[in-house]
Formats: C-alpha cells, structure tokens, sequence
C-alpha cells in the first residue's frame, strides 16, 4: 500500500514532442535529496542534458518544476523554476529561472509537481492540462500572437480559470534573449521562451481542480497567519511622476495574503491600470531621458511591449543604453541601427526598437542574438561602449561586490545574475539606509541590523561591510537559503523575513522556512537540515558547471570592473553608506572590491564548502557526504 503523500503531488510530466508521448515519473524519486523546484529540475538537468548539447537541440530539456509547498495554503509560495540549458549566455550553458502567479500552484492542483519537456514538435503545438487529462493540441491560430492575446484566446478557449505560461513573437524567431511568461506578467530571463519555441511549442495552458494534501493543517494555517502578521507593512512610494502614475492597489499571487512591495497595480492619469513588477518598471523611464512632453505612461506601456513580445527587460534597457552611447560617440549612426536616434525616450522608439528585435528585421537581427553576441559581431569599438551592467543572463553591476563585499562570491559561483541571493543584502541595507534618513520609516537601526546579521549570516563580523571577515560564511548561508526558496517555491519578495516592524526587537525569524516545511510534508526538519539541501543542490550545481566547461578557480571571479571601476551609487543607497561601528555610518563610495581580499574569502569558502583549498575542486568525500557520490 502507497503511503500518503502531503505537499507533493507525486507525478511529473514527461513530454516527448518529437513522438508526441506524453509518460509521467515518480516525484518521490528525487525529493529525499533534491526537495523540488530548483532542485529537482537541476537534478534531472545532470542526468539527461549533456554538455555537448546546444540550447535550440530537441535534446535540450525545459524543465518547470513547483516546490512542496505551492498550493497548500503556505504564505508566499506561489513560485515555480524553469530549468535548461541557456541561449542567452555566452557560451550557451546550464540556467535557471523563476516565475510566480497562478501556473505553478494550477499544475499542482492538476496532480503533478512538474514538466519536463523534450524533443521538438513537427509542427506548432500547445499543451493543454486539465487534471488528469493531457493533450498536445495544435497551435492554430496561437502562433504569431503576443501574450496578452493568447492569453485572452486559451482563456476563452479553455475557461476564465485558465492558467499558462507561454512566450511572444521573440520567442517564435529563436531571439536570445527571450523570457517566459505567465497570465498574471510573471517573467523569467535566461533565453527560455527562445527555446520553447525551437520545440515549437507555444505554451502550456492548465485548470487544475485539485488539492495537494498537508500534513497538519491547523499548525499550516496557525504558521500563515504569523507569517501574514510579521510582514506587515506600508507600500513602497510609486516609482513614477506622482501627478501622472499611482498605485491603485496590490496584484496578489495565488493564496498569497503577504504584503508585497514588488508586485502592484498602477493608474495613470489617462485612467489606464496595469499590473507591474519590480525591474521591469525602470527598462525605459523617459523623464530620467529628459525627454520633454512623454508621459510616464510611456513607462509603463515600454514593460508591456516587452512582455507582449517576451523580451528581457533587463537585456532591452542594457541595448537602448549601449545604443546611446555607441551613436553618442559616433560609433553607430541612427541610420546602421534602424531607428532615429533623436526620437530616444519616446514610446515610438521603444516599439519601433523592440519589434525589430522581435522580428529580427534589419539591425534588430543582431540585437536578436543577444548583446554580448552583438558585441563579439560588431568587435572591439561597439564592446567598448558596453556598460557594467552587460554580464549575459542579469543586470551585471547591480549590488556588485565593490560595495558589499559577500556578493562577489555570489556572483562568482552562479551562472546567471543571483538576483534573489544579492536581494538578502540590499533589502536590510535599503531598510537600514531608510532608517538613517527617516527613523519612521523603518525599524533597521544599525543594532537591528548586526543582529539581523548575526543571526542570518552566522557570523559575529558578517555585518562589517569593511572587511572580508565573516563574508565567506555569510555568502555560504545566502546561498544555501536561496536555493532551498528556490526549491520550496518560495517568493523572493517575502522570504527570508530577516527583521519585521512587528516584534518588540523587530528580528525575524529564520526557522519560519523549516516549520513551514514540517507542517506540509510532515517530515520534521530543522534549519540546519533544510539548508543541507541547498548545499547539496549548490554542489551538484557547480558539478554541471564544471563538466560544461568552467574552470575551477580561474573562473570563480566576480566581473574585472569590481576590481578597477570605483563604485558612485547604488539603487536604493545612492550614497553608497554601510554601517560602522555603534550608531557610526561610513560610505563605501569610490571604493573597489580589492584583490586580496576577495581571494581570501573565496579561499575561506573553499574551505566551509569542503571543497580543495588550492584548486577548488569538490573532494570525493564532500560529495559521499551530501549523497552525490554518482557524480564522480
């Protein structure tokens, strides 16, 4: 007899286009060691994509993978991962993604942790779920569609409840840089909508009527409602001209009842309201243009045409900033590119650009294959014009290590931007600079941030962004509590609850994630025991690294231009101030990540994670340890 289940489903979706077989596997095969989301997908990532792999091969995989905790009732834990392998980086490897909304808890509620997809359908197709019921259908008059169209026809097609993920036209022409995205204006960056559509595969639509069982209810819903208690909190200012742009309201995620400051609802004076999230607002701001007579809604219409066409905004604000200074200096006239350069900071120049790339019409064929190609195609004077922020998957200069130190190493061992990990350091020090402006405004004080500090990044010094003592432990824990949210399905926006306005100390709590996960599964974990599955997933991940072609050591550097360019602003701390010792604030500004220092951290993290001090290399008995001996 099947023992009972709680939180997963128990089945994954195995999706063959090439022979149009649709199989299912044994959830229950990999959650011992590998949980879900995250982990799960990049398990199943080392053992059926194969370094010799291109991203556009049928052989490559796009895995979706939900976490244990999505649609259980847990606080924040609307997230699915997207895994496979990347056309966007250069060179194309293994990368990940994350969306939130409603798909990721309707594919649970549908009887199934996740999907992986394989092969390339003859013709355009999509995937239709209903419960227990899966069809791949033809595309019909899907394909050539944006996504807010297909979203309206899958919708009348299959029923308002309907939930998908799915890509634009820049996906159907293979652009590098497209992402996925949802119903509900989830994205994912890394290239993954170029890849659905090598499978031709438009989207995934799914209504699911389900219910994955918890373990222990009552202590689920005693747990959500102090998770719901402790974020409490007043909205962040709208990031817009306050006479033209207000927020109207929130854009809950699935059972989510968090306070979230990344996911809102605008109004603009024209009366429109569209849902908008987090650096998606910022791809094309025209008053920071000083173009005269654009309304803001310019803004917010600019996150819509990306999405609408599935492209990166982080790689269109990185193109439209690389393209001003490359006509500035007369490197590229508006004449070679496509578009009149003096029309830059009007809506007409964001459309008329984006569409181009979303086509691959004239200059935007270039653009289409990515930036760092562009760069590599037009040689040496266009790259000098290419900005910190140009770094492949990610915006690369945003909280980089020459102001806070830990995140060198962050960025060091991830293939992509780690957004969410560098997220643990900005958010405390924007609650903490908010503080020093406004003591009102936040409960960060500099006591409330060391302890906050100590007790999330396990060391005494962590705290001290003037030194390389503690950062490597501290860089240890970010790490390993990112993945573990990234395999529970846990939203970034609200996890981990590092210090709340809400408690006599105003401290967070760290064990929040553990419990959560014992009321679900009822598999009793502490903190110290989930964190072993994001090491865990960590070493499995740097082994694919390696075997794709990352040098050990050689490559575990953060960008050259934390060593050389000094540091002038940071988004939310533009001033670029840390705390000091007692109620004493110092400034990081005109500062740099020195050499000897960084190697001494990573020397140290060499040394927490078990790995060859000297060559970094995973020692044979690390791995025996975590359970990855097959790895060898």
């Amino acid at each position: 007899m099947t023992s009972q289940i709680f939180g997963w489903c128990g089945k994954i979706l195995d999706v063959d286009l090439t022979h149009s077989k649709i199989t299912h596997r044994n959830t229950m095969d990999y959650t011992d060691l590998f949980l879900g989301g995250r982990g799960i997908a990049t398990r199943i990532y080392w053992e059926e994509v194969q370094p010799e792999v291109s991203a556009f091969d049928p052989e490559n995989r796009l895995i979706f993978m939900t976490g244990p905790l999505g649609a259980t009732g847990a606080q924040g834990a609307s997230r699915f991962e997207v895994v496979g392998k990347s056309p966007m980086l250069l060179p194309e490897g293994f990368c990940y993604g994350n969306l939130g909304g409603f798909f990721g808890p309707y594919l649970k509620r549908a009887g199934y942790d996740g999907i992986v997809v394989s092969g390339k359908a003859e013709k355009a197709v999509y995937l239709w779920i209903q419960d227990e019921k899966v069809e791949i259908l033809d595309v019909g008059a899907l394909w050539g569609k944006g996504v807010y169209e297909v979203s309206g026809m899958l919708k009348t097609l299959h029923g308002q409840n309907t939930r998908l993920v799915t890509m634009g036209v820049a996906g159907e022409n293979l652009c590098r840089s497209s992402n996925l995205m949802t119903d509900n204006e989830g994205s994912a960056t890394g290239g993954f909508g170029a890849v659905m559509g090598s499978k031709n595969l438009k989207a995934i639509a799914v209504l699911g009527t389900g219910n994955p069982q918890v373990a222990k209810p009552e202590e689920l819903k005693s747990l959500s409602q102090k998770i719901i208690a402790l974020n409490k909190r007043s909205p962040m200012p709208a990031p817009f001209p306050p006479d033209q742009v207000t927020r109207s309201g929130k854009a809950s995620c699935y059972q989510c009842g968090i306070d979230c400051t990344m996911r809102n609802t605008f109004r603009t004076a024209s009366g429109r309201e569209m849902v908008r999230k987090c650096q998606a607002m910022f791809v094309y701001a025209p008053w920071s243009m000083r173009t005269p007579g654009e309304p803001a809604e310019t803004a917010l219409d600019a996150t819509g045409i990306c999405n609408d066409l599935s492209i990166c905004t982080m790689e269109m604000a990185n193109i439209i900033a690389w393209l001003a200074a490359c006509h500035k200096s007369g490197v590229l006239t508006s004449q070679q590119i496509g578009v009149d350069m003096t029309t830059l900071g009007t809506r007409a120049f964001f459309e008329n650009l984006a569409r181009m790339i979303a086509h691959r019409q004239g200059f935007g064929d270039i653009l289409a294959e990515g930036l760092l190609r562009a760069g590599e195609k037009l040689g040496t004077e266009a790259k000098d014009h290419f900005s910190n922020e140009v770094s492949g998957v990610g915006a690369g200069a945003s909280y980089s290590a020459r102001e806070y130190m830990m995140n060198g190493l962050l960025y060091a061992f991830e293939p992509r931007q780690p957004i969410a990990m560098l997220h643990e350091i900005s958010r405390l020090i924007g609650q903490w600079v908010n503080h020093q402006g406004n003591p009102a405004a936040s409960p960060v004080s500099s006591d409330v941030f060391r302890a906050a500090a100590k007790t999330f990044w396990a060391h005494e010094k962590a705290w001290d962004l003037n030194t390389p003592e503690g950062k490597a432990m501290a860089a240890t824990r970010i790490i390993d509590r990112t993945i573990v949210k990234d395999s529970l399905g846990l939203c970034d926006s609200s996890w981990p609850l590092m210090v709340s306005g809400n408690t006599p100390d105003h401290s967070g709590d760290s064990t929040l994630e553990s419990q959560l996960f014992s009321a679900v599964t009822g598999i009793e974990t502490g903190e110290d025991e989930l964190l072993q599955y994001g090491e865990r997933i960590f070493n499995l991940e740097r082994a694919i690294l390696l075997r794709e072609g990352r040098k050990a050591k050689a490559d575990d550097v953060p960008a050259e231009f934390n060593f050389t360019d000094p540091v002038q602003t940071v988004f939310m701390n533009p001033k670029v101030i840390v705390p000091g010792p007692g109620n004493e604030v110092l400034s990081r500004k005109g500062m740099v990540l020195d050499r000897k220092d960084f190697e001494a951290m990573r020397a140290e993290f060499y040394s927490l994670r078990g790995w060859d001090p000297e060559t970094g290399i995973q020692k044979p008995e690390i791995l025996e340890r975590l359970n990855l001996g097959d790895i060898l």
